[in-house]
């Protein structure tokens, strides 16, 4: 699977939770916001952009412009009555909220976040979904933009941006970043689950425009969801905004590799994963999900703990003759120590004749033991960023104290 998402549709994310978990889930996070428009990042994308190589800017190629515009072209010339109808914004109409609050005709639940509304713009500008179309990083080529307003389906603003009717705009974002997923090997993600699903949305841009309901897929991302289920298992509380950025800017860097094997151990799952991604239930896809790290991930994760705890070793001094194993030293002098009561009465450069290689071939196997899990990614994260020791994690879940 890919390890660089595209987010979309916006410029700037909109759920700071979400970024956090995506920086655990792919290598990079690439999304279109050109230099020119107004830099409106929270803190933690700026902390991120600073001191990270994570958030990555991009723009689509001229020929992703084209395929889009020759797709919607072909769409207008079809039926352009029927779409003006629905989508025409040459003399918006509006109908009442409540509360002094308007909204378009055609409104259907896409109201774009606040950090994507142009400074200045016609009236109801704030309701519609506005689309840079300028020089470097534009999102939609000049013909096409030329031709929407010609026919009454955009609106200009004073600067270089168009305004559609906000489903329109939604579906238009979606068939972009699909476009650019096929064009440079992304995967398109998204933190507003209100916006049409982009994988595949080139190749369903008729009925998405034509049809009021049409039938998607809950999950864009089977494999990525697959991964989001076990980190939200064994991180708890679920919310992350309490673990400092710089801790897991750290956890990321330092656990590259047990993250690729635990993306291996996902893909092994391809036949299971690939019938839930048909599944068009977001709440049935997610009980699916679920399930199968029950029986597929859980159990492998709980036998890391149980090998890891069998390998564990106490950091006191104090305590290492009560909790260690002595069964293995046998015979040395740490084993005449332990079978004459525990007493560690001898000289200093005996215990590390025996306790140091013996510790050494500890650490060695707990190493090694990790190394051959596919699941050690979930264990960091269950140990490093829930501030729960191994040995407090699994008291914590057997109701231990």
């Amino acid at each position: 699977m890919p390890s660089i998402a595209l987010y979309y549709p916006w410029m700037h994310f909109q759920d700071d939770n979400w970024l956090r978990l995506a920086l655990l889930t792919w290598d990079h996070l690439a999304r279109v916001r050109p230099r020119v428009v107004e830099d409106r990042d929270g803190e933690l994308v700026r902390q991120l952009r600073a001191e990270t190589d994570f958030i990555v800017e991009t723009a689509p190629s001229p020929t992703v412009l084209d395929t889009v515009a020759e797709s919607f072209g072909q769409i207008f010339d079809a039926a352009p009555g029927f779409l003006l109808e629905r989508y025409g914004l040459a003399e918006p109409q509006a109908t009442p909220l409540g509360h002094g609050q308007v909204r378009l005709a055609g409104w259907r639940d896409y109201e774009p976040p606040v950090t994507q509304h142009v400074v200045t713009g016609p009236p109801l500008a704030e309701l519609l979904t506005w689309v840079y179309v300028g020089g470097q990083g534009s999102r939609m080529g000049g013909g096409l933009r030329d031709s929407l307003v010609s026919i009454g389906l955009a609106i200009p603003s004073e600067g270089p941006w168009v305004g559609m009717d906000p489903k329109l705009g939604s579906i238009y974002l979606a068939v972009l970043a699909d476009a650019m997923a096929r064009s440079e090997v992304l995967s398109p993600a998204t933190d507003d689950p209100r916006m049409h699903n982009a994988v595949g949305a080139l190749d369903r841009l008729t009925a998405l425009v034509f049809d009021d309901h049409v039938s998607v897929p809950a999950v864009e991302d089977v494999e990525r969801a697959y991964l989001h289920v076990a980190l939200r298992t064994v991180i708890e509380p679920d919310n992350l905004d309490h673990v400092p950025i710089t801790k897991l800017i750290r956890f990321r860097e330092t656990h590259r590799s047990e993250l690729a094997a635990f993306h291996e151990h996902v893909a092994g799952m391809g036949a299971e994963l690939q019938a839930i991604a048909k599944v068009e239930s977001l709440e049935v896809a997610s009980a699916h999900l679920r399930a199968l790290y029950e029986t597929k991930t859980r159990p492998q994760l709980n036998d890391l703990r149980r090998a890891l705890r069998g390998l564990g070793v106490e950091s006191s001094a104090g305590t290492l003759a009560q909790k260690i194993d002595f069964s293995p030293a046998a015979g040395t002098v740490l084993g005449s120590i332990a079978a004459a009561g525990g007493q560690l009465a001898v000289a200093s450069a005996a215990v590390a004749v025996t306790l140091v290689p013996y510790l050494a071939g500890k650490f060695k196997a707990r190493r090694q033991q990790v190394t051959n899990s596919p699941v050690a990614y979930l264990l960091a994260a269950d140990r490093e960023l829930t501030g729960r020791t191994l040995l407090g994690a699994f008291h914590h879940r057997t109701g231990r104290r």
